[in-house]
């Protein structure tokens, strides 16, 4: 299939139950955060797994919201990695960027998420889901990445350290946000798949737990 290197905030995975979830990648031998739910407008709750470069969230939905419905139709086709998260370092210049480059971007969205720790800050420029049909891309600049990447949560039991590569559905739609930096993913076109570096494979049952509570295939590169 279609691969492309593109420069990775996070990769979000569609779940239809989250404590299903959180309890299958325990299993698989990675360290997860705290269920936490997004604010009432957003209807949403995750669980991540931080790793070195990127993270992965696992997102289920709460309630039924207005701001829930283009990823409630992403689930209904099923869970696996249905969104991807640029990283920007200065969310204004990739605005400028974008538009240099006549790419549509909403405009930029501010956010914070509370944890036990401290607010969460970050700032979103959303793609249209038109621009990439089957995933809901956006650019994300972390401002409080200290309380995101913390050390006791890059602690995989299995291993696990960075995020290497990942399959998806639509990959050749995101052409345009294609990077060679330096800390670049290679994502392709394919069914859910996510591979880590130096990751122990987890027992067989822990993986069929994975795949069916969270859709996707783990492997190691």
């Amino acid at each position: 299939g279609v691969s492309r290197r593109f420069d990775i905030d996070h990769l979000v995975v569609l779940v239809p139950d989250i404590s299903k979830v959180e309890a299958a990648l325990g299993a698989a031998g990675f360290r997860v955060t705290p269920v936490s739910r997004h604010s009432d407008a957003m209807g949403t709750a995750n669980v991540c797994v931080m790793l070195g470069n990127s993270y992965l969230e696992f997102m289920g939905i709460v309630a039924d919201t207005e701001a829930n419905a283009g990823w409630r139709a992403l689930l209904a086709e099923g869970p696996g990695v249905r969104g991807v998260a640029f990283a920007s370092r200065d969310i204004d210049v990739t605005e400028s960027d974008l538009a240099a480059r006549g790419i549509a971007g909403e405009p930029v969205r501010q956010f914070t998420r509370a944890t036990p720790d401290g607010d969460l800050r970050f700032s979103v420029i959303r793609i249209p889901r038109g621009t990439t049909p089957g995933l809901q891309c956006l650019y994300c600049q972390q401002h409080t990445a200290d309380l995101l990447w913390q050390p006791h949560l890059l602690q995989h039991s299995n291993g696990a350290r960075r995020l290497a590569a990942a399959s998806l559905r639509g990959v050749e739609a995101l052409a345009p946000f294609a990077s060679d930096g330096p800390d670049a993913v290679a994502l392709e076109d394919g069914p859910s798949a996510i591979g880590v570096t130096d990751l122990r494979m987890p027992p067989p049952a822990a993986l069929g737990a994975l795949r069916a509570a969270a859709g996707i295939e783990l492997y190691r590169i």
